[in-house]
């Protein structure tokens, strides 16, 4: 997909920008820009597009994304109130030769691996994510030096996830309209049955002239894109409601169980009902060792 190019404002006091956006007064469609960005998403819960990967957030979940690395946040509810913390800075701002000091070669590696995109998970979250919310409010070398920190502590820790491997390539925003509108069509219609020749007549392009755009400018076939969607609602769904599988598999836009089965083997790697058991068991263990500590 080829996305909007965002340019943003760093005001002239401060090097880098670190503020809270709020929807729906603040929405941005699949984009991209020249800086780093390393958010948290305080409220709200949707679905996460990273380069070509498709997953969801929840609120308190903590992203570090590379320079022109095309990304959209997608509230779960377009009518809700979602917030998020960013900053977004360049590399530019630690100088030519900081990033090369003998001390400084973890944030190096860490910003270069930021080209596929990272999620951070456990306690390193919880850590970047507390100091996220307060860097709004600090100024000067307090600032920076907590963007530092913050780099520091996920270069040090194995507790991150990589999104994405696809290539970052710079775009124009020639195709960013027609291909949002097939993001936002697919989007609102998953669920349902959704033909080729519906979603090609967006871009007004033949099917096969649609699938041959699709696939050049998103590394995947539109189909395997829209059973991605339904995968990550399946797995929303397996780990946030009671509801029987069956009902996730139909709820989630697949037709029949053996189908439904086969694709989520093959993306998650494991059968449904294995995959909510263990998060089950992870979270009861979660429970039990907080009880443990109350006690």
């Amino acid at each position: 997909m080829k996305p909007l190019i965002q340019k943003l404002p760093i005001d002239s006091s401060s090097s880098f920008v670190a503020r809270t956006y709020t929807t729906p007064f603040f929405e941005t469609p699949w984009h991209q820009h020249e800086e780093y960005e390393l958010l948290i998403e305080t409220t709200g819960q949707g679905s996460v597009f990273v380069g070509d990967f498709i997953g969801e957030y929840d609120a308190g979940d903590v992203f570090l994304l590379g320079k022109n690395l095309p990304h959209w946040f997608r509230k779960k509810d377009s009518e809700s109130t979602g917030s998020a913390v960013v900053v977004q800075f360049k590399e530019e701002i630690f100088g030519e030769t900081f990033l090369k000091l003998p001390e400084m070669q973890q944030i190096s590696n860490l910003l270069k691996n930021a080209s596929h995109g990272i999620a951070l998970k456990g306690d390193l979250k919880t850590m970047v994510g507390n100091t996220l919310k307060s860097i709004e409010t600090l100024t000067g070398f307090s600032q920076l030096s907590a963007l530092l920190n913050c780099l520091n502590q996920i270069s040090i820790s194995d507790q991150i996830t990589f999104l994405t491997n696809s290539p970052i390539i710079s775009f124009s925003k020639q195709d960013q309209d027609r291909i949002h509108k097939v993001f936002e069509y697919t989007m609102q219609n998953f669920q349902n049955k959704i033909l080729l020749k519906d979603v090609a007549a967006i871009t007004n392009q033949s099917e096969s002239a649609f699938s041959h755009y699709f696939k050049k400018n998103t590394k995947k076939n539109y189909i395997q894109f829209l059973t991605e969607i339904r995968i990550s609602h399946a797995c929303n769904l397996l780990l946030t409601t009671e509801k029987s599988v069956t009902e996730i598999c139909y709820e989630s836009g697949f037709h029949n169980w053996s189908n439904f089965s086969q694709h989520f083997n093959k993306i998650i790697q494991q059968s449904p009902m294995k995959y909510r058991r263990k998060y089950t068991q992870a979270t009861d263990k979660k429970n039990l060792s907080k009880r443990a500590v109350d006690a």
